[in-house]
């Protein structure tokens, strides 16, 4: 949409004048379900016995509480009810001119990649296709490459 500025390798590098960015954020909720409520009871016997018998041609064998008290402990764990969360991620919309006077608006969302809310100003770019590689330096001077779609293009605009 942009025509050709070159290949990734060697790509050539034009001038884009950022006129805005405003900074906005996708939001989306997701349930996390709630859970049953549930009880567990165990029981320590006081005293026991090993007794063997025979089932059946076998021999087995069995703990036999010969003490009539017992303590058991009920643990109950409450029920617990669904939940709503939600995620927002940060985006930018980036007012821009390119070299050729085209208007667009450049959009990138933060998350797995940087996205950087640009001030007015020239950047140096690469363009490919509907991407804008817009190149921007940080306080030591390095330089670092920001991936930026163009989301609406106004060839018309002036």
């Amino acid at each position: 949409m942009f025509g050709k500025c070159g290949v990734r390798e060697g790509q050539t590098r034009v001038t884009v004048q950022v006129v805005e960015t405003e900074t906005s954020e996708r939001r989306s909720s997701y349930v996390v379900p709630g859970t049953d409520a549930k009880s567990t009871t165990t029981c320590n016997k006081s005293a026991s016995e090993t007794v063997y018998g025979k089932d059946n041609g076998r021999t087995v064998k069995e703990a036999v509480d010969t003490d009539s008290t017992s303590t058991c402990t009920t643990t109950a764990r409450p029920a617990t009810p669904p939940t709503t969360q939600v995620r927002s991620i940060r985006q930018e919309n980036v007012e821009a001119i390119m070299a050729d006077g085209t208007h667009v608006t450049l959009w990138c969302q933060a998350g797995f990649r940087q996205c950087i809310s640009l001030k007015a100003g020239y950047y140096s770019a690469e363009v490919d296709g509907n991407t804008v590689w817009m190149y921007i330096r940080d306080l030591s001077g390095k330089e670092h490459k920001v991936k930026y779609k163009a989301v609406s293009i106004d060839p018309n605009k002036s």
